[in-house]
């Protein structure tokens, strides 16, 4: 069913990983690509600071980035790239990671822009980077959804838990919806269960799980040519299952929603957490 823009602030979904290479930002574009075309006016933000990969992978020429903004050479719309009429991507770079150290008037631009372009979207999609580094607390911790993406390799299971472990101890969020990628049915929620275990057994955490998207050896060469996965595909199939679930959860009540609501949000928890100066 096409869903309609009803000009609410939009759910805003922080996408994460505790390891690179799990597939995350392939998820995140494509989860974008999904609820645009069910009729979700949906912002893709590519938070993955060091190395961001949302332009890349879409095959799209960044006109500038949030510093622009907040030294006031643009606005907020100027830098926003429409991909369709229901996907536009805020690309990654330079100014996201100074947004905890912004001065005050900076702030206040900045939000100002926010509240102007954030009631076009229903959706709000954050890529963040890998790990458990302070900017990934930052983003996760300040929007309304979380969700978890992980392979059925050891190492994914381990560093997710590290990011799950610290997001709930520092930053005190609680629930987390989990995608188990590379990996078909069985596989997955054996994943999901190992993960789920060590989490029930030490941390103070709900772990949802949103389903699993199955290997695809279509996904290297739609890398490549920089385009996204036919509507036919299996992994498409999946990813609008995922997608009917995501939007279906819960979200964190603590959290109003809406895209300056988020960045609100994101500076008060960098002042408490000490990352803002000034």
């Amino acid at each position: 069913m096409t869903r309609q823009h009803k000009g609410n602030a939009p759910k805003v979904l922080a996408v994460t990983g505790g390891k690179g290479g799990v597939g995350k930002t392939f998820i995140s574009t494509h989860l974008a690509a999904r609820a645009a075309q069910q009729g979700l006016r949906t912002l893709l933000l590519d938070a993955d600071l060091g190395l961001a990969n949302v332009d890349v992978m879409l095959g799209i020429s960044p006109r500038g980035s949030i510093a622009n903004v907040v030294q006031g050479q643009a606005e907020l719309a100027d830098i926003i790239v429409p991909i369709s009429d229901n996907l536009h991507v805020l690309p990654g770079g330079s100014g996201i990671s100074e947004i905890a150290h912004l001065q005050s008037s900076e702030q206040i631009l900045l939000l100002d822009e926010l509240e102007a372009v954030g009631d076009r979207y229903d959706l709000a999609i954050v890529d963040t980077a890998a790990g458990i580094g302070s900017n990934v607390l930052y983003f996760v911790s300040s929007a309304q959804m979380a969700l978890v993406v992980i392979t059925p390799d050891p190492t994914s299971l381990t560093d997710a838990y590290a990011l799950i472990k610290v997001l709930s101890k520092q930053r005190d969020v609680r629930r987390f919806m989990v995608l188990v990628n590379q990996a078909e049915a069985v596989d997955a929620q054996m994943t999901f269960r190992r993960l789920s275990a060590v989490a029930d057994r030490y941390l103070d955490v709900y772990l949802d799980y949103t389903g699993h998207i199955p290997p695809s050896d279509k996904v290297p060469g739609t890398i490549r040519m920089q385009k996204l996965l036919r509507d036919d595909s299996p992994f498409t199939t999946h990813l609008g299952q995922m997608l009917d679930q995501v939007l279906a959860r819960p979200v964190d009540e603590r959290k109003n929603s809406g895209l300056q609501l988020f960045w609100h949000h994101s500076l008060r928890t960098g002042l408490e957490a000490g990352q803002v100066e000034g």
